[in-house]
């Protein structure tokens, strides 16, 4: 191959990836507006991209389902930072958390929503899952270790899973959509559930 020709080359694949993006752009916002289970009509219209070119991007629509829904939990990881982690009296550390949460939530409850829905026949996205999970209870582990460390060692998993769960897409998705609770009601809930778990501790 000339150099002459690298460039053309180079241009197919940035217009492949473009094209491959905004496809995957197009399938979340569907899923941001409400449409969990999107036609591949509905997303070649919103993305310009045509049905055929579709399927050179992805080998089929389990695919492109999985690559967007992979890339939301991707994002979901970086809004589980809390700033001040740990710091301060436990009512505001449960507060901060809490509102953390929430607030995700309000981002990702319709794609997150889909991803539970394929968790248990996709090994990735379930992979996704999990790890989200995990980095949610080490920030758990570190946000509430001075309750948490006077509990034995059995007692102290425990409550930190509870917390976990607590605060989990699962868990806001029953008390936001299926219990249809306002933010303010979940939050109570949420808050006054962990604030048992964890001030328990002083009763060990």
């Amino acid at each position: 191959m000339s150099a002459d020709a690298l460039p053309t080359v180079d241009g197919r694949r940035a217009r492949r990836d473009q094209n491959r993006e905004r496809v995957v752009d197009a399938l979340l916002e569907l899923y941001r507006e409400g449409d969990l289970q999107p036609s591949l009509t509905a997303v070649a219209e919103r993305s310009g991209v045509s049905h055929r070119s579709v399927f050179r991007y992805f080998e089929d629509l389990d695919e492109l389902y999985r690559v967007a829904i992979e890339r939301q939990y991707a994002a979901i990881a970086e809004y589980l930072h809390i700033s001040e982690i740990g710091q301060g009296s436990l009512d505001r550390r449960i507060d901060s958390i809490v509102t953390n949460r929430l607030d995700l939530y309000e981002i990702a409850a319709p794609v997150a929503r889909v991803g539970l829905m394929r968790a248990p026949t996709e090994p990735i996205i379930l992979d996704h899952r999990r790890d989200n999970l995990s980095a949610s209870r080490d920030q758990i582990d570190c946000h509430f270790a001075v309750e948490l460390s006077k509990l034995r060692t059995a007692d102290r998993a425990a409550a930190a899973e509870g917390v976990t769960a607590v605060l989990s897409m699962e868990t806001m998705e029953t008390l936001c959509f299926t219990r249809q609770l306002s933010r303010p009601e979940a939050g109570a809930v949420m808050r006054a559930t962990i604030a048992g778990l964890v001030r328990g501790v002083d009763d060990a």
